[in-house]
């Protein structure tokens, strides 16, 4: 059904302020899984907001700050959301990264943020680089060579200025985020092909009997993967490979005038004009940057005012 985008987020608000979220949180999460939707990431939309509006505790804790020094920042989420936690320290990071050049923070025992290029590109747009890493909760990866889930989704976001848009690769390290399978199970439909295990170690297309996913390019997305593991995991205190839900995060600030302050967003630049010049193969109208799929679908969205939304999922968000 087709539904207007400002219905959709008044809802998501309403919904998220009655379970007992401030205005500023509830505003943050509805943006949150609405961006999933309008630029065409819909196993990481809507249809991912039932399961976590769910688990949200009336009096839930809020984060706590560990420690602090000139350009590092610790937190513990105490099972307060990612998104929120990570968007709440970006201003901070950021005044940091002015004066020192560089700032991190870790999080830990955080629950999902749907995509770790929202805070990515939060800080891009600041004018700074932004990369920002998260170990994907439960088990859900392969190994090369192997089919019992060992790590995580593991995504990673890296958002880069220029003069206009950033650039913005935010992906999983499996070759399909397991929202896919979830997302397959609502609709009734199959999975790619060639990408998720069953128990048997057999691809299956069945959402309903997916065990285990392949990382992306092999063992290189594995690789990924495991670092990603690793730094959101032991340095931070963080169990790995266990069915702990919770997940520990990096995000990088790095402020690029400190170097090149004349120079970087403008070499970006044509750097990308470049590549889209470049030969392009048979049948390819345009070569595509990083992010700029998602964008014209969400400036499309945005110009129409609407969303096309599954009866039975509006439904279900609107029976919460």
């Amino acid at each position: 059904m087709r539904v207007k985008i400002t219905a959709i987020s008044d809802l998501l608000k309403n919904k998220l302020t009655n379970k007992g979220l401030s205005r500023k949180e509830a505003q943050i999460l509805a943006d949150e899984y609405l961006e999933g939707e309008l630029q065409g990431k819909y196993s990481h939309g809507l249809a991912a907001f039932p399961s976590i509006y769910r688990k949200i505790k009336k009096n839930r804790d809020r984060a706590k700050l560990i420690k602090k020094t000139n350009s590092l920042i610790i937190i513990d989420a105490n099972n307060d959301f990612g998104a929120i936690v990570g968007r709440e320290i970006v201003e901070e990071l950021i005044k940091m990264a002015k004066k020192e050049g560089i700032a991190v923070a870790l999080i830990k025992n955080m629950t999902t943020w749907l995509r770790p290029g929202t805070v990515a590109k939060t800080i891009a747009d600041k004018g700074f680089i932004g990369i920002v890493i998260n170990t994907g909760g439960r088990p859900k990866v392969a190994p090369p060579g192997g089919y019992e889930p060992v790590i995580g989704t593991n995504p990673i976001a890296v958002s880069i200025p220029t003069e206009k848009q950033p650039i913005l690769a935010d992906m999983a390290t499996a070759k399909k985020a397991w929202g896919e399978v979830r997302l397959a199970e609502k609709l009734g439909k199959e999975l790619p092909k060639n990408t998720f295990y069953d128990k048997e170690g057999n691809f299956t297309s069945d959402p309903k009997s997916a065990f285990s996913v392949t990382s992306f390019g092999d063992y290189k997305g594995f690789s990924l993967g495991l670092l990603i593991e690793i730094i959101c995991g032991s340095l931070i205190g963080m169990p790995m490979g266990s069915n702990n839900p919770n997940r520990g995060a990096m995000i990088l600030t790095i402020n690029p005038n400190i170097i090149n302050k004349q120079g970087f967003k403008k070499s970006n630049s044509e750097l990308i004009k470049n590549i889209k010049q470049s030969k392009k193969l048979k049948n390819t109208e345009e070569i595509l940057i990083p992010g700029e799929r998602a964008l014209r679908k969400r400036e499309d969205n945005i110009k129409t005012g609407y969303l096309e939304i599954n009866d039975n999922l509006w439904k279900e968000i609107n029976s919460l």
